[in-house]
């Protein structure tokens, strides 16, 4: 505020004087009009014989400026010469004329008219422009830009996701019924949203719908033919309705996805040893116990596939891991033994 009350009052300072007329308006004949009115005295002294003439005729002194304009200036008169330097030429007694200064009662006439053209017209005074100061310069804060917020339609696959994490949200409360309708509203917005499609099979096997599983299923592998979930999943379904040829199919034919773990090798191995392809079902266990060397049930089925080529060296020492794994149910456990002791 300091920068702009000084550039104010520096405008204040730059306007006129109000009281006085600007410089153009002031009258700049005066001292000649001065030295005109002593040779005019002179001459009306010198030619007394012209006095009657310019009785006669208005006087054409230009008159005075007007008060507004000279600010009532009086002017010192000038001293007027005495007469007895110029003499008038001798005249009759009877005839003479006192020549003085006689101010006939003038007319208006063209002279005047004239002389009050060439004559500025009056001054008015001048009124200083309104400059704005410091007290009446309202500085309005500018307003910040108003942003506003369009909120777009979500995409299908956000829509999938939201309503995906509301059926997990559902189903941590056991309100699996709730939860599957929106499950089914998510991949059929987004039918690649594998999180979704996983969650919607498991709710159906675990209901007994296991035809409406494997369809879900199905549709996720002609979708992401990668994903070795499905596959695995959907060999489950095919197994536990007893399709154990269609099982070892689907697996195999998933090899090469995306995902595929040690469980997947055990279950294809499992699934190879009920169809009595031991050897393959050697390889497949092998796999699965080189990534978790831990499972007491691979061992098993190890000296199963061991046992089944005739390899009972190799079968019994996979028994004995079995037990050592320590992981056996109280079934198989007892099963286990029995084939170390014959």
């Amino acid at each position: 505020m300091s920068i702009i009350n000084q550039t104010l009052r520096a405008l204040d300072a730059r306007q006129p004087d109000p009281a006085s007329p600007p410089v153009s308006l002031r009258p700049v004949a005066i001292a000649k009009r001065r030295r005109t009115g002593l040779w005019g005295v002179a001459a009306v002294l010198s030619l007394a014989g012209a006095g009657i003439w310019l009785v006669s005729r208005p006087a054409e002194r230009l008159p005075q400026p007007r008060a507004e304009v000279t600010q009532h200036a009086v002017m010192p008169q000038a001293a007027t010469p005495a007469p007895t330097s110029v003499r008038p030429p001798p005249m009759h007694a009877s005839a003479k004329v006192q020549v003085a200064p006689v101010v006939a009662e003038r007319r208006p006439g063209s002279a005047d008219l004239h002389a009050e053209k060439l004559l500025p017209a009056p001054a008015s005074p001048v009124k200083p422009s309104a400059v704005p100061t410091a007290t009446n310069v309202s500085i309005s804060p500018e307003k910040s830009p108003v942003i506003r917020k369009e909120a777009n339609p979500p995409t299908a696959g956000e829509a999938a996701e939201e309503r995906y994490r509301k059926a997990l949200t559902l189903i941590r409360k056991d309100r699996e019924n709730q939860a599957r309708p929106l499950l089914e509203e998510a991949i059929e917005l987004s039918p690649g949203h594998v999180a979704a499609r996983e969650t919607l099979a498991a709710l159906l096997s675990d209901a007994g719908q296991n035809q409406e599983a494997e369809a879900v299923l199905r549709a996720g592998r002609a979708l992401n033919p990668d994903h070795a979930w499905f596959a695995l999943s959907l060999a489950r379904l095919q197994a536990a309705r007893g399709d154990t040829e269609g099982a070892a199919a689907t697996l195999q034919s998933g090899m090469g996805a995306r995902g595929v773990n040690a469980e997947y090798h055990a279950t294809l191995a499992a699934l190879l040893v009920r169809l009595k392809q031991y050897p393959d079902a050697a390889r497949q266990y092998e796999q699965a116990l080189g990534l978790q060397p831990v499972q007491g049930t691979w061992w098993m089925g190890l000296g199963l596939a061991m046992e089944g080529q005739g390899k009972s060296d190799e079968a019994r020492s996979a028994y004995r891991r079995a037990l050592t794994a320590g992981n056996l149910p109280d079934k198989l456990a007892e099963f286990v033994r029995a084939k170390l002791v014959d």
